[in-house]
């Protein structure tokens, strides 16, 4: 099979854009491992909560303030992060309380404001 000097051209250009975006991705698993070093007074409030001090750690733990003062998206982010493990879904129906992932967005602003957090539903 012969291609033409334009299939050649975007083949090598889809190759390239494949390579960057593994990259990226590779980048973006080793920033989110790092461990805290600069800002002590973050490295200290996580790990005083039991979260580990690294980017990941700070970025899931600054979704979940952001939740708890009624941001829908960060509550929508961390219900469906954690929606993915079956068995704590499953732990939460055996003790008859609802899976956050399983909540609209209404049940969880709803969830939020009885927990004297973010704006109540009417």
């Amino acid at each position: 099979m012969v291609q033409s000097a334009e299939g050649k051209e975007a083949a090598a250009g889809s190759m390239g854009k494949r390579k960057q975006t593994t990259d990226m991705q590779k980048l973006a698993r080793e920033v989110l491992s790092l461990t805290l070093r600069e800002d002590e007074e973050l490295r200290r409030e996580l790990e005083a909560r039991g979260v580990e001090p690294t980017g990941a750690g700070a970025l899931l733990y600054a979704q979940w303030k952001e939740a708890v003062m009624g941001d829908l998206k960060a509550a929508a982010f961390l219900r469906d992060l954690a929606g993915t493990e079956e068995p704590k879904r499953k732990a939460a129906k055996k003790a008859e309380l609802p899976a956050l992932r399983d909540l609209s967005d209404d049940e969880l602003l709803q969830l939020l404001a009885e927990c004297g957090h973010g704006p109540a539903q009417d």
